[in-house]
């Protein structure tokens, strides 16, 4: 019985999830080499390849918080609690996102993952705080700035809750630290700096990764289909691990990354986001041409 038990805790949970293997352990030796090689790299190389692994990162965290690869959860969370990036606590992450999926998407009450402030934060705000809210609305600012704003405010949110007693917060945080003393540690064996480390996967990967999440959700009064269809190119495509066709992501959020093609087919996907607005056949660069300096909506949600 034990040896079926061990056999079945190092199963794939499906035969084509040797493709998520591959991506959890492209991004783990990718990062390593970059780092070995810093050298040879510089800076100048080194803080790109960095951001781009930073980004895929936070992608793959997001695959194995979905399931994915392996049968066992309590594997797929040692994979994706390695902070790579630094800055986010594995499993405090991983229970607010789980509870995105079942929130209505959009209300800041009951959305953590929503960008928009309710009416009654509106009224209250001062003007510096609109101005950012608004300016949130452009993906530059969300990518340069409130990157920087949510990383922060997000790590205070989790440790107020830590001190509070929430579920499950207590034992994020202190894995959390055990791993960034571990990653920290393991860095300055290299001749790499840790500002280049840090600028490369936390701030560099957060750049990258605020793309896909710009557009993802819209409240539009009447409208049901609150999530968006980006069909980006093979880069882009594979560095989100296809998040970017998100209607499809949301409908079956257990589907794997490299079924997401054939399941937005499925549940007529693009077809749902065009209806709603929220289709972008010209991928992440019609995003940028779009709101690159102009809000994609007001940032206040009205009530349904």
């Amino acid at each position: 019985m034990a040896a079926k038990g061990s056999s079945r805790f190092w199963s794939l949970r499906e035969p084509g999830e040797w493709r998520t293997l591959l991506v959890v352990l492209s991004v783990y030796g990718l990062t390593v080499l970059t780092v070995v090689r810093y050298n040879v790299l510089t800076p100048w190389l080194a803080v790109p390849f960095l951001a781009v692994l930073g980004a895929w990162h936070l992608s793959m965290q997001h695959e194995v918080i979905h399931g994915h690869p392996f049968k066992s959860q309590k594997l797929n969370d040692a994979l994706g609690s390695v902070p790579i990036t630094l800055w986010i606590p594995y499993l405090a992450f991983k229970k607010d996102h789980l509870e995105h999926h079942v929130s209505d998407l959009t209300n800041p009450a009951l959305d953590n993952e929503s960008y928009y402030v309710s009416q009654e934060q509106w009224n209250k705000a001062g003007r510096i705080r609109r101005a950012a809210w608004t300016a949130n609305r452009t993906i530059l600012f969300r990518m340069f700035v409130w990157t920087i704003v949510s990383t922060m405010t997000y790590l205070l949110s989790v440790l107020k809750r830590a001190v509070r007693g929430e579920h499950g917060d207590r034992l994020a945080i202190a894995l959390h630290i055990i791993g960034v003393a571990l990653v920290v540690y393991l860095v300055s064996l290299s001749s790499m700096p840790l500002w280049v480390f840090a600028l490369g996967t936390t701030y560099g990967g957060r750049i990258l990764n605020a793309i896909r999440p710009f557009p993802e959700h819209k409240y539009q009064s009447g409208v049901e289909t609150r999530t968006a269809m980006i069909m980006a190119g093979p880069f882009m495509s594979l560095l989100m691990l296809n998040n970017n066709l998100h209607v499809a992501h949301h409908d079956e959020p257990w589907v794997p990354w490299y079924g997401y093609q054939a399941l937005a087919r499925r549940v007529n996907a693009v077809e749902r986001a065009r209806e709603a607005g929220l289709l972008y056949e010209g991928g992440y660069a019609e995003v940028f041409r779009k709101f690159s300096f102009n809000p994609v909506d007001s940032p206040v949600r009205e009530r349904n």
